[in-house]
């Protein structure tokens, strides 16, 4: 961790907290297996349940590394907040309504928990990466939100200045 980060956590939660990030980063694929098997259960997730694999992991998988990588090497939280953003305006596209988009969140947010508790991750380490996850994930619902809910969030048209072309075939964040 560099100076900054040494500002906010002392050496201690530093050392926890970057095991805790380990154990996630080790345990991605079971994290987001876990979450798509939550999604797939519940049966208030119907559009969800319909969705091929690929479409049901969207951005989240960036979205999971983008939160990893703030508490690691304080990567910006806005550019987890453009993954969320990107999930929820791809949500409105394939027919989720309002709530099943936010219960997406809240269960990745589970699976999270749900792994550092089963590799029996340091409780102090645990709660410190927990902390600042839980905001994250909070501040990722409150995008998703905004993004499924904003009446002029549109694709960029693939015809347009390649500086506006997003890359890699994804789709654009709404708004940009």
């Amino acid at each position: 961790m560099d100076q900054i980060e040494s500002q906010f956590y002392t050496e201690r939660e530093i050392r926890d907290l970057t095991g805790a990030v380990d154990q996630l980063r080790n345990g991605r694929e079971a994290v987001l297996r876990d979450w798509m098997e939550r999604v797939r259960a519940n049966q208030a997730m119907v559009t969800g349940q319909a969705l091929a694999e690929p479409l049901l992991l969207d951005h989240v998988p960036q979205l999971f590394d983008a939160i990893l990588d703030r508490l690691e090497i304080n990567r910006s939280r806005e550019d987890a907040e453009q993954f969320a953003m990107v999930h929820g305006f791809t949500r409105r596209l394939s027919g989720y309504n309002i709530a099943e988009t936010v219960l997406e969140l809240l269960m990745f947010r589970r699976a999270i928990w749900a792994h550092l508790t089963a590799v029996g991750a340091a409780v102090e380490g645990a709660y410190a990466a927990m902390e600042q996850i839980d905001g994250m994930v909070d501040r990722a619902v409150l995008a998703s939100l905004n993004a499924f809910l904003d009446p002029t969030a549109t694709l960029l048209e693939r015809d347009g200045d390649a500086a506006d072309k997003p890359a890699d075939g994804e789709s654009a964040p709404p708004g940009a």
